[in-house]
């Protein structure tokens, strides 16, 4: 069974076994950053044998803002790999995406040639550094993340995560790919017409993009 996955808590040992992170970033990603996002799972006998977490972020598009998900957290139990459970769960995911209407969503890769053949493609290097001023971040940039109190609350702490040595770990040349999962919508935001998803990725890459966010 395909479904979005309210039990949370219960994805903890699938991530668990997929991901080196520490134990201290994994204990502040479960007890807060799970409070908003929303888990797309495979579930067998009550039991998460994949899954893909979808963490919310506001986008500015180049003067528009728009709502998005940032991919996370893509995984499948040891033994049950390469049997078509992720692209299942992926499934759900962009039919739930178009549904509600969601123009893009993206994520950072381990492995381009893991998403590519979704339709995912590389929209911009990952900036390992945050730049505080967001008035700079909007005279510099096109598309970024908006920020709020549970942003900055979430990029403080994450960043005394990382100083401690205990933040998510990184690939070690990150890399933010995108995926266009409501074209209508997305010629809406950016205010231009494209023929095809291809169209619409290719003006996306074209734009000063700024995403600095880890999870």
């Amino acid at each position: 069974m395909i479904t979005e996955y309210l039990d949370k808590n219960k994805t903890r040992s699938l991530y668990e076994e997929a991901f080196d992170d520490p134990k201290a970033f994994v204990d502040y990603y479960y007890s807060d950053k799970c409070l908003d996002n929303r888990m797309i799972v495979s579930l067998e006998d009550n039991e998460v044998i994949s899954m893909l977490h979808l963490n919310p972020y506001y986008i500015n598009l180049c003067g528009k803002v728009v709502k998005s998900y940032y991919v996370v957290a893509v995984a499948t139990k040891e033994g049950r790999r390469h049997e078509g459970q992720m692209s299942a769960v992926f499934r759900e995911a962009f039919e739930l995406m178009k549904e509600e209407r969601v123009p893009f969503i993206y994520l950072m890769p381990v492995d381009e040639s893991i998403y590519s053949w979704m339709g995912f493609e590389k929209i911009c290097d990952f900036t390992t550094e945050r730049i505080r001023d967001f008035v700079e971040i909007r005279k510099r940039y096109d598309v970024f993340c908006m920020r709020d109190e549970d942003y900055i609350r979430r990029m403080n702490k994450e960043e005394a995560l990382r100083a401690e040595d205990s933040g998510e770990v990184l690939p070690d040349s990150p890399i933010i790919m995108a995926k266009i999962t409501d074209l209508d919508s997305f010629c809406e935001a950016a205010g231009y017409f494209f023929d095809s998803d291809e169209d619409a990725l290719k003006w996306l890459k074209s734009k000063r993009i700024y995403i600095s966010e880890e999870v």
